[in-house]
This record gives C-alpha cells, structure tokens and sequence, in this order.
C-alpha cells in the first residue's frame, strides 16, 4: 500500500522535524544566554575602569573605599542579573556610603557621580527584567529616597540646588527605564505564554493528525486483507461439501486452513483495533504467549516443518511480563513462517533461557534442499520485511534482534529480550542473508 507508507513516512517526517526545530531553538537560547552574561561582564568592567579612578581623583577617597565602593557597585550590576532583590539591596549599600566618604571637588557632580548612577539605573532595568515588578519599583524608590537624604545630610552649603537637580533627574530617568523595563519583561512574558500555547496546539494537531491516519489505515487494511481472509475462511469450510469424494486428510487440511484464517483474522481485528484513535471497539481477546506456542508449532508441522516442542522448564514464566511474552510469541511466529517458505522440510530448533534479567530467544533451522530453490523463486519480491517487523518489535520493548546464516547453510533468530518491557528504543540489529 504505497500510500499508507508514504502517508506514515510523513508522519514521521513531521515528527522529526519537530524534534530538529526543537534543538534548534534550545542551542539558540544558549548561544543568546552566553552572549548576555558576556555583555553583562564587559559593562561592569567598564564601570569599574572608570568608577575606580574617578571615586579617587574628583572625590577624593582613599583608596580602599574608592575602590571597593567602585567594584562593589560594579559587581552588583551582575549579581542582580543572577538574584535581582541581593543584587538590588547590594547595589545601596555603595550609594549611601560613598556620599559619606568623599570630599569632592567643585565641579563633582552631587550627590554621586555620573557613573555611581548610571550603575544603579542600569541595576534598576535589570531587575525590572529578571524579576516581578515590585522588586524594581522598591529599589527605585530607595534609590532616589537615599539621594535625598545625602542631599539634605552631606552636601556642602551652597550645593544643595544642584545636587537636588541631578537627583529630579535621576529620579525621572531611573523611573522611566523601570517602566520600559518592566514593560518588556511582561511583554516577553506574554509571548512565552503564547508560544507555549501555540506549541500545545501544534503537538494536539499533529496528535490528531496521527489518529487520524492510523484509523485510515486500519480502515485500508480492514477493506483489503479482511475482505480476502473472508474469502479464505469460506472457500476453506465450504469445499467439502462442494467437492466430493475428498479424503479425511484433505478435509482436516481444509478445516486448518479454515481455522488458521479465523485466527489470524481474530489477531487482524486486534490490531486493527489498537490502531484507531480510541478505545472503542477493541479487540478484548487475549494476547497470545508461551501458552499458545503449542497450537503454533502444530500448525507449522502441519505445513511441513520439523519442530520439536521448546524446554521450557528452565524458563521462569511468571517473571515474564505479557508484553515481553507477546513478542516472543511474535518472534518464533515469524521465524517459522520464514522456515515455511524459505525452507520446507528443515528441522528446527527452538530454545527459550534467561539469565541477567533478560529472556533469550532462539530459533534455528538447518538447511533445507528446497530452500536454495525457494531462495531463487523468491528473489525480487519483498524479501526481509518479517526481519524488519521482528526487529522494530524487539526494539520496541528495549531488546534486541540478531538474524544471520548458520555456518551450516541454515538461518538463525536470536532475540534478547527483558523480561519486563521497558518501552523504550533498543538496539535492534538485523542482518539479512540467504535463508529464511
């Protein structure tokens, strides 16, 4: 059905170019993330070059509180980008210091310097955008109200009206860049809502675009391979009664392929039913496993296959979980099916152990004369699907699976499974050769 596996392959397509836009995006806020910091770094370096020496010559502190006030107003800078309310409470402790401290010249600027305030009005805007609104609004008001203070406690005589200047300034300044900043970090806010939102939507979408499909085709595959087991199922029964004069063998043959078709008619429906998008109308059956392997290797003898029955004492069946049995189950089903058509008549050997938490399955089958001829009749057509299947099913569960030809010229299945699924990709291996 060459629509469906293109419809699927879309799918998957899709799905994957999800996950590549994804990573995409994360690298991007990495690359973003480390450009900020350095940013961030290169200006409180630069207003601790120039905070330094100006604290020491225009205002003449010494040089312990001209440098550490300068390098601590600097580094608050950073701080308030990584803790917004330590950065910001760090960010005063320079601002009430440094009034007291210095002796500044007539043509200092009162009652900080330009730098002293353009530090903290830019620590102003970064708590704005890295933290809620209240923590930028507080610093802002300590800000100007510890301007105030050191404009009515410190300032020499005759200084006062410019330094309440530079604090009218200041304060409007510092306020409106709290706001803008305030502003963007909502506004940004917002749009990451919005992107999750829409992320949301789109992952429903594609959900539902998947359910869709897989009830498409299950729909395909009910109208085309139903319909055709039907018609087996019913050929099967009827043709005793339309033939006559058939041997008991040859009716106990035509009853077992009837029987055959029903049961795997009864296996469609469960499938069919696990591919649509809801629980409804599902298959309640139970799921075949070690118990039904019986029933399946008589079938195989009936089509020609030697096999002997698998030990299974060895094998701790309770410690099996369904899903793990289930594909097991699937695995030997397939295998023989393979020996049916690549090599009618050989022996097959198959073994059940486990050890290491793990469930070894192996199915072995010696060369078959017919095989070689089989192996030429079937060249061209879709040879190695069911080892693909045995393999995407052992991957599933978290196993493995390792198909190859035997030195002896036969054909080998070996499956390592866990006893409990743990629903996650393995490491399946498949290796297609000559044989079943």
């Amino acid at each position: 059905m060459p629509k469906t596996r293109g419809a699927t392959a879309g799918t998957a397509g899709l799905a994957a170019g999800g996950q590549g836009a994804f990573s995409t995006a994360k690298l991007w806020d990495l690359k973003r993330t480390s450009w900020v910091w350095l940013g961030t770094a290169a200006v409180c370096i630069a207003l601790l070059a120039v905070g330094a020496p100006l604290n020491m010559t225009l205002y003449h502190m010494v040089l312990p509180f001209g440098l550490g006030m300068a390098i601590l107003h600097a580094a608050s800078l950073g701080l308030t980008a990584a803790r917004p309310v330590a950065g910001m409470l760090v960010s005063l402790v320079p601002m009430v210091v440094m009034p007291l401290v210095s002796i500044p010249e007539g043509a200092a600027p009162l009652p900080f310097s330009v730098v002293a305030m353009v530090t903290q009005v830019l620590v102003i805007c970064v708590a704005g955008l890295r933290s809620h609104w209240m923590v930028p609004a507080a610093g802002w008001l300590l800000s100007v109200g510890v301007g105030v203070m050191d404009n009515y406690l410190t300032m020499p005589n005759g200084q006062t009206q410019g330094a309440q200047i530079n604090v009218v300034v200041f304060a409007a300044v510092s306020g409106g860049l709290m706001v803008a900043s305030v502003v963007a970090q909502q506004w940004q806010h917002l749009r990451e809502e919005l992107a999750a939102e829409r992320s949301v939507s789109a992952e429903e979408q594609s959900r539902r675009r998947l359910a869709e499909e897989r009830t498409r085709i299950a729909r395909e595959l009910h109208d085309v391979v139903a319909h055709g087991m039907s018609v087996v199922v019913v050929q099967a029964t009827t043709a005793a009664y339309r033939h006559a004069g058939l041997s008991d063998e040859l009716k106990q043959e035509f009853e077992d392929i009837a029987d055959n078709s029903r049961r795997a008619m009864t296996e469609m429906r469960s499938m069919l039913g696990s591919l649509r998008d809801s629980g409804a109308g599902r298959a309640t059956a139970p799921q075949p496993g070690f118990a039904d392997l019986a029933g399946l290797l008589a079938s195989a003898r009936t089509a020609g296959v030697r096999v002997r029955d698998p030990a299974l004492s060895g094998v701790d069946l309770d410690a099996v979980g369904e899903v793990i049995a289930l594909t097991a189950y699937r695995i030997v089903q397939e295998a023989l099916s393979n020996v049916v058509r690549h090599a009618p008549g050989a022996s097959v050997e198959i073994r059940f152990t486990t050890a290491g938490g793990r469930l070894e399955v192996s199915v072995v089958n010696s060369p078959s004369a017919v095989g070689a001829v089989m192996a030429q009749l079937d060249r061209g057509s879709h040879v190695g699907q069911g080892l693909i299947g045995m393999r995407e099913r052992a991957t599933i569960v978290g196993g493995s699976v390792i198909c190859m030809p035997t030195p002896e010229g036969g054909f080998s299945v070996v499956a390592s499974l866990p006893l409990i699924s743990v629903g996650k990709a393995g490491s399946g291996r498949t290796r297609e050769g000559k044989g079943a």
